[in-house]
């Protein structure tokens, strides 16, 4: 009979109201095996299992046992079928989980446990089954089950189907592969891939490839950040050499007087362009390409006329305001001793203004036109209340009117006769203008007088702004603009010159060297020549031609813009045999005053530069020696860049990690693959490594590359070049390796799926970037060595076999049976026995 259950703290009864199906006890058993084989279900794929349980093995108790535990026992896997055979006291199921999550589930089962069965619940919506331990077992009888079961396996035997490939068919559980399949497991209605998918092993090998190309453009990186901090401690010596060279160019003269910024009178910043688009191919030496550029030598000549213009006017400016100086001045005294009679002056000032306002240069300039037309409508406002204080001492009507209109014609007339006695004063009278006219306070009686003095002082400062122009150093920004003519006529002759040039060679006729005579008052070697000559150090014609033989190489050296690193040895070299030959000379029994004449030529400003500029050589060189030389920059404040010892270490890394690689090749061993997937495996454990210890230096944000170069800058100068290129490389490779990191995390996260088949059609769109991607990298663009370079084919050629999957056959009806035979052969079977529980 049944016994009457007492819910009194009943603990078990407590368990089947709240719907448990087991302890807490098999509960904290169930987790404690769980959590043991957590890190290794995350790692193995899912398979098939055959499993077959023997022992205590009691009609639905055992199977109901087998669901509970499984469930809370699984991460992934699943029972998909169990069949119970009582007469042998067995039970088969087929399970797909991980190899983990079945040799823990049979430990699980091998331990006693204890079923309550209960035909109905306890109570309403209470669980008719509770397992537990045998432990427990003696307090079963406080809940009064209908019966109760205790049950444990023996002994299991797992058989864990074939996945993978067996010659040229796909196994997948057991069963072989067909497109259809495929396209049910990987739910699509069919695979329309020209029978070709990714399976697992060929993804990973896709994947330590990929991780291996992008670990070769990290390096490549890190060494690109190297160059540029070796870079950032040379720049200021290149700029020093480059700006050396460029004193030696046929233009440097005129380019001291028109790139001066501090000098507006002289600034000219559109001649300076079209120039230096013409000195290039004129110091190479390239006269038949000047017609191709006839349209700047034009365009500078009309600028320079322009420039003529601008110094024209500037000397009519200058008589101009003196002449307002002396007219302000007479104002001035009748204005201090109360004489109305302003006629003659306001007739001389409007004649003044009206030739000021014609002066269109000043008023278009880019600098000064803002403070001319100031100066003009200050000006203006003078004039128009000096006409009122005119007007109103005359009589009204049209007498005064008349006198008002007579007035404005004779200002135009007069104007010659006067400027011409203004202009025979100017250097006889001096007035300072920065004196300004002050009325006595006790002369001021009216509010017109008041006007009239903040009028003029007003205007005095506005034409002593311009009048008195200075550059930034201090100097008379006039007066230097003035003694810039014979720079700029030179110039004149030079573009008229090589206009007749681009006439002859479109007429075809027989030309010589052309620029040598053209250039040859600016030609800088040539002048050096000429002065060796003159201090005896050229004794006779083979020491001349020695010379200019070491002069015209140097000059072929120099010229060659922008400055490449492998010339600085040549010009080292080239200057290093000038001086030597000097040095011979003037130690030569026929010379005299030898220390006389080299103390002369080291003086000697061409000179000089030479041996600069093959000092500015030595110091780029040296720095980026001792640069190399340091070991590690760890004790930075900041990381910036690895130091090469430690780039030349993991170079080294990479390239024993690439002979492995080579060895390792699953698309040409599909047949080995398990064999090609473990070595798979221990070279992506292998490669992250590497990498990770590449990567573990972070830059600040203001130490890492981030913004486009500028693309405004002289592409002429290799320390701008140079600057642009390293930075431009530097966002390029640091966005690939981004591009790339997301690359392998996609294909990471199909791995993750544990599928050992993966569609074409799904991944396409990825393969479709990856090659996209790797087709476009440019290993010249971004530097790469040889080395790096060549390793970088390899594994994108690997990469690119695959295009959209791998091959494979579908199975015919007369093979299916021989080749299910090779897929059970292949079967892994696993013996698990109970040595406690026998």
């Amino acid at each position: 009979m049944k016994t009457q259950i007492s819910p009194a703290n009943n603990y078990l009864y407590e368990l089947l109201k709240k719907k448990y199906h087991t302890s807490e006890i098999v509960r904290a058993q169930i987790d404690e095996a769980k959590e043991r084989i957590k890190g290794k279900v995350a790692t193995e794929p899912l398979k098939a299992f055959y499993v077959t349980f023997h022992g205590q093995v009691i009609d639905t108790s055992f199977e109901k046992t087998l669901k509970i535990i499984s469930k809370r026992l699984f991460y992934n896997g699943e029972i998909d079928t169990i069949i119970t055979v009582k007469e042998k006291d067995l039970v088969e199921a087929t399970i797909t989980a991980t190899p983990s999550e079945i040799e823990s589930l049979v430990l699980c089962l091998m331990k006693p446990h204890v079923v309550l069965h209960y035909k109905k619940g306890i109570e309403k919506g209470a669980s008719n089954l509770l397992i537990i331990d045998e432990t427990e077992q003696a307090m079963a009888e406080t809940c009064a089950p209908d019966y109760i079961h205790s049950n444990h396996i023996t002994r299991a035997q797992s058989s864990e189907k074939y996945t993978g490939r067996l010659g040229d068919y796909l196994i997948l559980n057991g069963l072989p592969l067909t497109s259809e399949k495929i396209g049910r497991e990987l739910r699509f209605n069919k695979i329309e891939t020209k029978n070709k998918v990714f399976t697992a092993t060929g993804l990973k090998e896709i994947y330590v490839n990929l991780h291996f190309i992008s670990l070769l453009l990290k390096l490549d990186l890190e060494q690109h950040y190297l160059k540029l901090r070796i870079f950032h401690l040379q720049e200021n010596e290149m700029k020093i050499v480059e700006d050396n060279i460029d004193d030696l160019g046929f233009f440097a003269d005129i380019f001291n007087h028109i790139t001066a910024a501090d000098n507006p009178l002289l600034f000219n910043k559109d001649l300076f362009l079209d120039l230096m688009r013409l000195e290039h191919i004129i110091e190479n030496n390239n006269w038949k390409a000047i017609p191709a550029y006839a349209g700047y030598i034009y365009s500078a000549s009309s600028r320079l006329n322009g420039q003529f213009k601008l110094l024209e006017e500037c000397s009519l400016f200058l008589t101009y305001a003196n002449c307002i100086e002396k007219f302000i001045a007479r104002l001035t005294k009748k204005f201090t001793k109360n004489r109305p009679d302003i006629r003659s002056e306001l007739e001389n000032l409007t004649a003044n203004y009206n030739e000021l306002k014609k002066l269109q240069t000043f008023t278009k300039h880019p600098v000064l036109q803002n403070d001319y037309q100031e100066l003009l409508n200050s000006f203006g406002k003078l004039l128009a209340y000096l006409d009122f204080l005119m007007i109103k001492d005359t009589s009204t009507g049209a007498s005064g009117a008349q006198e008002a209109i007579e007035l404005a014609q004779k200002s135009s007339k007069k104007f010659g006769a006067m400027l011409k006695k203004c202009i025979e004063s100017v250097f006889s009278i001096t007035i300072n203008i920065s004196t300004k006219p002050v009325l006595r306070q006790e002369q001021v009686s009216t509010p017109e007088q008041e006007d009239i003095q903040q009028l003029i002082g007003k205007f005095s400062v506005n034409l002593e702004k311009l009048s008195k122009l200075k550059t930034a150093s201090g100097k008379d920004a006039f007066l230097e603009a003035r003694m810039s003519v014979p720079q700029f006529t030179s110039l004149s002759h030079i573009l008229d010159q090589l206009k007749a040039l681009i006439k002859n060679i479109e007429r075809q006729e027989d030309i010589q060297d052309p620029l040598k005579p053209i250039f040859a008052k600016s030609n800088k070697f040539e002048m050096l020549h000429s002065d060796l000559g003159a201090l005896g150090i050229l004794e006779n014609i083979q020491d001349q031609e020695t010379a200019r033989r070491i002069l015209t190489e140097l000059q072929r050296l120099l010229f060659e813009k922008p400055l490449k690193e492998d010339a600085y040895r040549k010009i080292f070299d080239t200057v290093q045999s000038l001086e030597d030959f000097i040095s011979s000379k003037c130690t030569s029994a026929k010379t005299k005053n030898s220390s006389v004449v080299i103390q002369q030529l080291h003086q000697h400003p061409i000179f000089k530069k030479f041996v600069d500029i093959k000092t500015g050589l030595r110091n780029i060189r040296d720095t980026e020696t001792l640069t190399r030389k340091i070991d590690t920059f760890k004790n930075d404040f900041e990381f910036f860049s690895y130091s090469a010892k430690e780039l030349s270490n993991f170079l080294a890394e990479i390239e024993r990690f690439h002979e492995e690689l080579k060895d390792t090749c699953y698309y040409q061993n599909v047949s080995e693959f398990e064999a090609m997937e473990n070595r798979l495996n221990q070279l992506i454990t292998a490669v992250k490594d590497i990498d990770y210890r590449i990567s573990s230096c972070i830059r600040n944000k203001d130490k890492k590359i981030s913004k486009e170069p500028d693309v405004n800058i002289n592409y002429l100068k290799s320390s701008h070049l140079l600057k642009r290129n390293l930075e431009k490389a530097i966002l390029l490779l640091q966005n690939q390796v981004a591009q790339i990191d997301g690359f392998m995390h996609d294909i990471e996260s199909n791995l993750h799926r544990h599928s050992f088949v993966h569609s074409g059609v799904a991944t396409s769109v990825l393969f479709d970037q990856i090659t996209y991607l790797l087709s476009n990298i440019d290993v010249r663009l971004i530097d790469m060595t040889q080395s790096m370079e060549d390793m970088f084919k390899e594994s994108v050629s690997t990469i690119f076999h695959y295009q959209v999957g791998e091959g494979f056959k579908e199975p015919q009806k007369e093979e299916i049976d021989d080749l299910m035979r090779e897929i059970d052969k292949r079967a892994i079977v696993r013996e698990y026995n109970n040595d406690k529980y026998p």
